[in-house]
């Protein structure tokens, strides 16, 4: 009940939160099969959230062991489908209290659940792929083959992919290449730790060919850069969008270090040019008549239910945002923090208007609150596009005044995303 009322509402916030969402490969997760769901790790908490509302199928993942010590939180975490484990760090004693964390993966896994595992073991902002932790392929092995064999069991690997970390972010999450774990099982049997090196080697390449990466970390920043202005482009395929995001990761990765500063230096430019003359790179590529009048007739028609939005949820709003500003130091944890506090708010905030509009419409209070979570996502909409508009409006006052200008805006973003 608990995890079905999480669902709705962090379903509720992500639609708000999230500019674009693309869930590309679910045909691959067939309904009551089991699989154990193996995903980077770029947004703390957040990325279990995402799968588990956006895979269609109900999630049960690990979560360090130490945070359910509470009787209350253990009652909470467990009916939110986490499952404690413990390493080494939470001590000794505690690793005995793994069995009973395989036997509850197992018996899930034996109901065709799906079970999910960061098998990189921490999240962090960094694009760069950490080698795989032993201990998911020791889970997977233990929990497949101890105590009765899983049948039709396999590990299913999924990129996940954040634009930024903040309010407006776009989202992929793409389901790809599976492993199946019948060729393990006899020497799992006769030599167990062989057989989780040999798996932890076989997930590591499967990995390393699934889940959108760059090879040096501290380009990240860079790549996520063109990511963005890729996503710009006018026409976007879901199911093309990881090979072209895999596209610019990899060339990212073959610049030199000196092409690497070049260009790095060259999207500085560019970044300050669009500063100064207050545009948007999707402006840059949408400078025409037709985009600047569909762009006009939208910010007009939807300007009144927009600001309505705004005068509703500007206090929530605001207030999650200083929340997240306020408490939070690494940025691989803002989104998470920023999205649960704008779903719990929201939820307190939308409480609060239904009495409030009871007290004085009575019953048609109840349909209207289903048009109120609505009315935000309408002002973000019309934000975005009252942004684009005006932007628009300056690309054609350059285009008529100097337009040799707008050219080499062009010429330049052509130069960063060839």
């Amino acid at each position: 009940m608990l995890y079905r009322f999480a669902w709705v509402l962090m379903w509720i916030t992500f639609k708000i939160f999230f500019r674009r969402i693309d869930v590309v490969g679910l045909e691959k997760l067939k309904t009551g099969k089991p699989a154990i769901i193996i995903a980077n790790h770029p947004a703390s908490f957040l990325d279990a959230m995402v799968l588990a509302v956006f895979l269609k199928r109900s999630i049960h993942f690990y979560v360090r062991g130490d945070i359910f010590s509470h009787p209350l939180a253990y009652w909470i975490l467990t009916m939110l489908h986490m499952i404690p484990i413990f390493s080494r760090e939470h001590g000794v004693r505690n690793l005995e209290k793994n069995k009973r964390t395989f036997d509850r993966g197992r018996k899930l896994l034996e109901e065709g659940k799906l079970l999910l595992i960061f098998p990189e073991g921490f999240s962090r902002q960094s694009k760069q792929l950490e080698p795989l932790k032993k201990g998911a392929a020791r889970v997977a092995l233990q929990t497949a083959f101890e105590g009765g064999k899983v049948n039709e069991l396999q590990i299913q690997t999924v990129a996940i992919n954040y634009t930024e970390h903040h309010l407006g972010a776009k989202l992929l999450i793409r389901l790809g290449d599976a492993i199946t774990l019948e060729s393990f099982e006899q020497q799992y049997k006769e030599f167990p730790a062989m057989a989780i090196g040999n798996l932890n080697k076989a997930m590591s390449s499967v990995f390393q060919l699934n889940v959108i990466h760059v090879q040096n970390g501290e380009r990240t920043n860079f790549a996520e850069s063109l990511i963005k202005m890729h996503y710009h482009d006018d026409v976007i395929q879901a199911n093309q969008l990881f090979d072209d995001l895999t596209a610019i990761c990899k060339r990212v990765d073959y610049l030199s270090q000196e092409d690497f500063m070049a260009l790095e230096k060259d999207l500085t430019i560019y970044q300050k040019q669009l500063a100064h003359y207050r545009l948007t790179d999707k402006s840059v590529i949408m400078s025409n008549d037709q985009h600047a009048l569909k762009q006009f007739w939208l910010v007009c028609i939807f300007a009144p239910f927009a600001l309505l939005g705004k005068l509703i949820w500007w206090i929530p709003g605001r207030l999650s945002i200083w929340i997240a500003d306020k408490t939070v130091t690494r940025i691989d944890f803002y989104t998470s923090v920023l999205s649960g506090i704008l779903g719990v708010l929201g939820l307190i905030w939308w409480v609060v208007i239904l009495f409030i509009s009871y007290s004085y419409i009575g019953s048609l209070a109840f349909p209207l609150a289903f048009v109120w979570p609505l009315l935000c996502y309408v002002y973000l909409q019309w934000k975005e596009r009252k942004t684009d508009f005006f932007a628009l409006l300056r690309i054609q006052q350059m285009n008529k005044n100097h337009s040799n200008k707008l050219t080499e805006l062009t010429e330049h973003r052509s130069r960063l995303l060839c």
